[in-house]
């Protein structure tokens, strides 16, 4: 079973308090048991800061993919009529969400949110509901309405919205069963659609002995000066506070002088100020209340177990945690016997009457002062404490909704959909128009009037006017029937009235109508309209929401206020009667009249009109089958008729019947002919071909069997009864001009039954016309979206650009359409400037790799950012390039498209844009999308003095501001130490675990793009270089890279006679000026030094093979890069003893010590001798990788399949582990 549940309830103000601590740990316990079922999590993007702690919360229970993120641009908060149509919209598209997901079950963790923040909960408004299970609370308001719902109009409407979305909901998971005998005394569900699933405290709550200087600091916080009686919640009226503190002041001297009372958590300022006023009146001092604020978890724990005694008061509870949550912690308890309460505390001891101040007080006296009842509340804390679990309520939730699974057969996805496709087919047929004011008023609703008969020219129409305008509308040519209400006087300055009792029996007498509107733009006259049956009301705002609630499209008003112009009246009465026909919801048939074109020949009431061609092989369901389906229905004692047509009777002869009774074959009629003989059919079977359309506009049923050659949204049949079977295929349309161009067997047409098409033609016969619709079991997106899209449309029209973009964005951050993932490469410095460095060589090998064999259901993009703009861009000119292409010329790089699932690989290094980029990886990140980086090396944190001015800083920023997201791969296993060393040190801010590993790069110089071409003295430097042994450096020429010890050491060994080379390849960097200097006026420059600056790899190569030893003298690297190349051509290596040459050349290599250039001299010194003995290391047999085996490594930790280290927030880094 696949069970999505909507974390809004942890996600809101809520979860900082019991709902948002029982959906978490609700949906926590779900996962810990879901078993073979699957959980997806549904997060609004409105409460950004709340997703990445869900997500790290249910790091290794859900998979990260499975935790998806919907958008819709807010604010959406009731307490703001404003909001209204931003709200409909994000009902419709968050429904859209839910329904990509394809649950069995969607389970609401809590339905009552969005009232004074972003959530946004319906069940049911994009059409028919999802399955879906909401955890109940309780129904305080409904069954106990305190003075905010009494006087509160837009409470009393946000809570009746909460309440019918409610009664949608198929099944009610009450958190106790005090809150499920409410719901079945108060709403319409039967008992086994409401099951009491309990509920459970955290397991942090437990008995703790606080460390006494912390406890000591904590009490002189608050004020705590002897032992305190406690209690922690809500402050609203049903918490019954006040005659807590009244009952604290009934004590007697000896109890209440030796006690404080204590209350714990956050409260709202006003609620303090009150209860202290309270708490004044009847006696208290000012050290005998407390209030501590907010306190931290730990906080609560210590008070939790350290109070003399918690006291619950409450008048009403759903579950009622604190009491529960203190018994875990070891406090005695004691609560209200109401509600339920007593199913929580389990004890009758510890229960008093809450509307009683005088057994509140005994009771709490009781408690202080009895020790056989207080060891007697403390062993039933314990049993109690015990007897509710999570994971108990999860079992109890996943038996509750066991019965919403699908078997296996109906979640399998059927291989075809079945859909209606006809469009030209009006929705609207019955029409009520409300103008209940004066004749001027009348008069000036004609224009509107009008436009709406043309919108409509099939539709009845009728017209309710008071009796003084009944001939007037009489005499207008629109309306079918003209009604009168009285509800105005015949005079504008005689008070309005209408009596409940007339009111409802008119509307009675009504009926029922498609559409309903008030043309009145003032609102005294929407409480008529919120009373009439109709599917689609609409009229201008009444400022009530409870009537708002009840009307489908509320255009904006406004109070008509004493000198105060509006937008409204500037602007005429016609003109706002016609922006209410305009609001409607746009549909094709709107203004369209189809006129007739052919008269059936003969009438065949069981015909069937079979197209088995459709002018090419790339649209036609197999000739074959259709020849079958024909016998098959020539077989069927309900088919009359079978006619097949065709364009000419060379077509015709392709396909024989051998005399089969009732097929006719029609071929070579003209157009009027076809027309008049296809139109006396029932039912016509066609391919994507003009045959399907004919056959739809003449009346006749339409069954069109198509392909994905063209989109069925697009070419599908759509007048008359229209029908289309086809498959959902993510390659289409692909537009390939024959069948044979199909790389996938042609599968689209191919999986569509003879089976499956006569059981839909039968379907189709007997029920003349009307079949049910089906698709696959998983929804299309494209299906999904296309009715948000007619959901949609009467919401948005009086949008502006900025916030159709707004929706446009959310819809598709919430329904992405591709069904591959992407994998995201950024090569942003690659593609503003290839440096030709080591790491440059690297991004074009990787990224060359990874465009030639991209990683299985994954398509690679390379993407770039740029220093002045939020957002990362396609490389689409650079992928061109990279794949063989050519330059395409001036492509549109336009913004990447993510979605959950997706993988972003920070490839280059690139730390001057990640301030700027910054918000853009965020988001990726909450919805869903992996990010990655690859460090190569710690150098500018490390070796600071050795980079330019700032880059320290710079480096760290970057350093700081990766280490958030998913993970880092670095370039070898001592630079993941050093990283991890880092972490250590630094402490990056970070929310979830960070997985570290590394990976090996290649050396397969012919497989990174390498550059070409050979200077015109190559062949004179190649033969000095073979002259004598030349020991080769390579990189780019910067402080830490050794080569003025290098030049000095060679000095002294010319100096001695020694017959060496020196060569430098590699161009000028950073803080060299005066090295280059001394290379450039170097008298052995040429001779026995060369410095070969920007070679080509090509020239690289034959410089590798006629050197003798590859000198590496960095003083610090991330890899060692040459040390791999010169491995692969068995070149001898001398190499600086640090920890990465090692790690990279194992025992191939010799190494040496020290950093004067007598040193390094010795060195090279000591090599020769080794060398001219043959007793040198030989790199020969040195481990290397192809770029291929490199980028698996990469890819090994990326998308990912393992990770080497992982690094946990706030922990120490673990041990590696393989």
């Amino acid at each position: 079973m696949r069970i999505v549940i909507d974390m809004q309830g942890a996600q809101t103000e809520s979860r900082f308090r019991g709902i948002g601590r029982y959906s978490l740990s609700l949906a926590l316990a779900l996962a810990r048991n879901a078993g073979d079922h699957e959980v997806y999590l549904a997060l609004s993007g409105l409460f950004p800061e709340t997703i990445g702690p869900i997500r790290e919360a249910f790091r290794g229970l859900v998979p990260q993919e499975r935790i998806r993120v919907w958008q819709a641009p807010g604010p959406m908060r009731w307490v703001d009529a404003n909001n209204a149509s931003r709200r409909a919209v994000a009902e419709r598209v968050r429904e859209a969400f839910l329904e990509t997901l394809d649950p069995d079950i969607v389970v609401v963790t809590s339905l009552f949110e969005g009232l004074g923040d972003d959530a946004v909960i319906s069940i049911g408004a994009l059409g028919e509901p999802l399955p879906t299970a909401v955890i109940l609370y309780d129904l305080i308001p409904l069954i106990n309405p305190d003075e905010q719902y009494r006087t509160n109009p837009v409470y009393r409407g946000y809570y009746a919205d909460r309440i019918e979305n409610l009664k949608r909901a198929r099944h009610l998971l009450a958190i106790s069963e005090s809150a499920r005998q409410e719901a079945l005394g108060a709403l319409p569900f039967s008992p086994e659609k409401v099951t009491n699933v309990s509920g459970a405290c955290d397991e942090m709550f437990t008995r703790v002995v606080p460390d006494a200087d912390s406890l000591a600091t904590l009490k002189r916080r608050l004020g705590v000066t002897r032992p305190f009686i406690m209690y922690t919640g809500g402050a609203d009226a049903r918490k019954n506070l006040p005659r807590l503190i009244e009952a604290f002041a009934h004590l007697p001297d000896t109890s209440r002088h030796h006690h404080q009372l204590l209350f714990v958590g956050r409260m709202p300022q006003s609620e303090v100020s009150a209860l202290r006023a309270h708490a004044q009146r009847v006696g208290l001092r000012a050290d005998e209340l407390l209030f501590s604020d907010y306190i931290s978890d730990e906080e609560l724990l210590a008070l939790f177990s350290t109070c003399q005694l918690f006291v619950f008061p409450s008048l009403h509870e759903g579950f009622g945690l604190p009491p529960l949550e203190a018994m875990a912690c070891g406090a005695v308890v004691i609560a209200a016997d109401a509600a339920s309460l007593p199913e929580v505390m389990g004890s009758p001891e510890a229960l008093f009457d809450p509307q009683s101040v005088p057994a509140i007080s005994a009771k709490m006296h009781q408690a202080l002062t009895d020790d056989g009842l207080r060891a007697r509340l403390l062993e039933n804390a314990r049993i109690q404490a015990q007897a509710f679990s999570w994971d108990r309520s999860a079992k109890l939730v996943l038996q509750a909704i066991a019965p919403f699974e699908r078997t296996r057969e109906s979640r399998a996805a059927r291989p075809v959909t079945f859909e209606r496709t006809t469009l030209f087919e009006p929705k609207i047929n019955r029409i009520l128009l409300l103008k209940l004011d004066h004749m001027g008023d009348l008069l000036l609703a004609v224009p509107a009037i009008s436009r709406l008969r043309a919108r409509y020219p099939k539709a009845t129409i009728d017209i309710v006017v008071g009796s003084w305008n009944q001939a007037l509308a009489q005499t207008l040519p629109f309306f079918d029937r003209v009604l009168t209400l009285d509800y105005f006087k015949r005079k504008s300055s005689l008070q309005a009235e209408l009596s409940d009792g007339s009111l409802t029996e008119f509307v009675k007498q009504l009926g029922f109508y498609d559409l309903a509107i008030d043309f009145r733009r003032q609102p005294d006259t929407r409480f008529v309209l919120a009373q009439v049956d109709a599917g689609l009301k609409v009229g201008y705002g009444s400022l009530d929401p409870a009537i708002d609630a009840k009307l489908d499209i509320a255009l904006p008003t406004y109070q008509d206020l004493p000198f105060v112009e509006t937008p409204l009246n500037r602007i005429s009465i016609s003109e706002q009667m016609l922006a209410l026909v305009d609001a409607l919801p746009a549909h094709p048939s709107d203004y369209v009249v189809l006129p007739p074109i052919a008269t059936p020949l003969q009438q065949h009431t069981r015909a069937v009109a079979l197209f088995p061609y459709a002018g090419g092989d790339a649209k036609e369901w197999p000739v074959a089958r259709f020849h079958e389906l024909a016998r098959r229905l020539a077989a069927d004692p309900a088919v009359e008729l079978v006619s097949v047509f065709f364009a000419s009777e060379k077509e015709a002869q392709r396909f024989s019947f051998d005399g089969i009774d009732k097929v006719v074959i029609q071929a070579g009629l003209s157009i009027p002919e076809l027309m008049r003989h296809l139109a006396g059919h029932q039912l016509c079977v066609a391919n994507n071909s003009g045959g399907a359309h004919m056959a739809a506009y003449l009346g006749v049923t339409a069954l069109g069997v198509y392909g994905g050659l063209e989109t069925a949204h697009e070419w599908a049949p759509v007048f008359g009864n229209s029908y289309v079977l086809h498959n959902e295929a993510a390659c289409s349309p692909c537009h390939i001009p024959a069948r044979r161009d199909c790389p996938h067997n042609f599968f689209c047409l191919e999986d569509i039954t003879v089976d499956e098409v006569f059981a839909r033609c039968r379907e189709l016969l007997a029920q003349n016309g009307a079949a049910v619709p089906t698709a696959p079991s998983r929804p299309s997106v494209k299906s999904t979206r296309k009715k948000l899209f007619q959901a949609l449309a009467p919401l948005v029209r009086q949008c502006n650009e900025d916030e159709l973009a707004q929706v446009a964005q959310g819809i598709a951050l919430s329904l992405p359409t591709r069904t591959r993932r992407a994998l995201f490469v950024d090569v942003s410095e690659l593609v503003s400037h290839d440096a030709r460095t080591g790491i440059q060589r690297v991004v074009r090998s990787i990224l060359s790799e990874l465009l030639q064999d991209p990683p299985k259901d994954f398509e690679v993009w390379p993407v770039y950012s740029t220093h002045d703009r939020t957002g990362y861009f396609y490389a689409k000119r650079l992928r061109s390039r990279f794949m063989g292409q050519g330059d395409p010329g001036a492509v549109q790089e336009d913004p990447i498209d993510f979605q959950a699932g997706d993988v972003f690989l920070g490839l280059d290094l690139n730390p001057y844009g990640i301030g700027v980029q910054e918000p853009f990886l965020d988001e990726m990140s909450r919805q869903g999308v992996r990010i990655q980086f690859v460090v190569y090396d710690l150098l500018c944190v490390q070796m600071p003095s050795y980079f330019a001015p700032g880059s320290e800083a710079l480096f760290d920023k970057w350093l700081n501001t990766i280490s958030r997201y998913d993970g880092v791969v670095c370039g070898s296993r001592t630079v993941a130490h050093e990283f991890t060393q880092w972490l250590r040190e630094h402490h990056p801010q970070r929310e979830r675990a960070l997985e570290v590993g590394w990976f090996h790069y290649g050396a397969d110089v012919q497989n990174s793009r390498p550059s070409t071409g050979m200077p015109s003295d190559a062949p004179r430097i190649l033969k000095a270089l073979r002259a004598a042994p030349s020991f080769l450096m390579v990189g780019t020429v910067e402080p830490r890279k050794g080569h003025a010890q290098a030049l000095t050491a060679f000095e002294q060994l010319w100096q001695h006679g020694t017959a060496v080379n020196l060569v430098i390849v590699g161009k000028s960097g950073w803080l060299v000026e005066k090295l280059v200097a001394r290379l450039r006026a170097h008298p052995e420059l040429g001779k026995r030094l060369f410095w070969l600056e920007s070679i080509s790899d090509e020239y690289l190569e034959q410089v590798y093979g006629a050197c003798s030893c590859l000198l590496a003298a960095s003083e610090g690297e991330g890899f060692g890069l040459p040390l791999i190349e010169a491995g692969r051509k068995h070149l001898p290596i001398l190499a600086r003893d640090l920890p990465v040459f090692r790690e990279v050349a194992l025992s191939h290599a010799h190494y040496f010590h020290g950093n004067s250039g007598e040193a390094l001299a010795q060195a090279v010194t000591h090599w020769l001798e080794l060398y001219r003995q043959g007793t040198h290391p030989k790199s020969e047999g040195m481990p290397t990788l192809t770029w291929q085996a490199s980028v698996q490594q990469l890819l090994d930790n990326v998308l990912p399949t393992r990770q080497v280290i992982k690094v946990v927030p706030r922990m120490e880094v673990p041990a590696e582990t393989e």
